[in-house]
């Protein structure tokens, strides 16, 4: 039988799934006020900082979750006019995603409210040493 957690180690895993808990409600509840879930700002923000569209699989790896599920989100992302599909010219295989001029209008209404959010309730209330130990921290972890 493992070494059962100490004291601290026990309050930080449930203080990290607290946190988290609510850091993953208010970004749910502030998003589907602009009509998106998470996984769909998330392509739109990776969209939104590529200048050429990216190629389905490097949004799969940007999101957690299935390829089918992926391909379902760039769908209802399409049909709402926010992206587009095209042949990606580099590789006749891939599929490349980009972002509309409505795409581009919607993340620049919902990004600064969006960085407000993670600012107030994460971000302002870490030191700039916290935030880089906490970063190699959950780096390790999720991988």
């Amino acid at each position: 039988m493992p070494d059962a957690l100490s004291d601290d180690e026990l309050a930080a895993y449930f203080a990290l799934r607290r946190a988290s808990d609510r850091l993953t409600q208010a970004v749910t509840a502030q998003l589907l006020g602009f009509g998106l879930t998470e996984v769909q700002f998330t392509i739109l923000a990776q969209l939104g900082a590529a200048s050429d569209g990216l190629p389905m699989s490097q949004l799969a790896r940007a999101i957690t979750g299935s390829k089918s599920g992926l391909t379902y989100q760039i769908g209802k992302l399409a049909d709402r006019g926010l992206v587009t599909r095209a042949p990606d010219i580099d590789d006749e295989r891939s599929i490349r995603v980009f972002l509309t001029e409505d795409g581009e209008a919607l993340l620049e209404q919902a990004l600064p409210a969006h960085v407000s959010l993670v600012r107030d309730l994460f971000l302002q209330r870490l030191g700039d040493l916290d935030a880089a130990t906490l970063l190699r921290a959950l780096n390790d972890v999720a991988a």
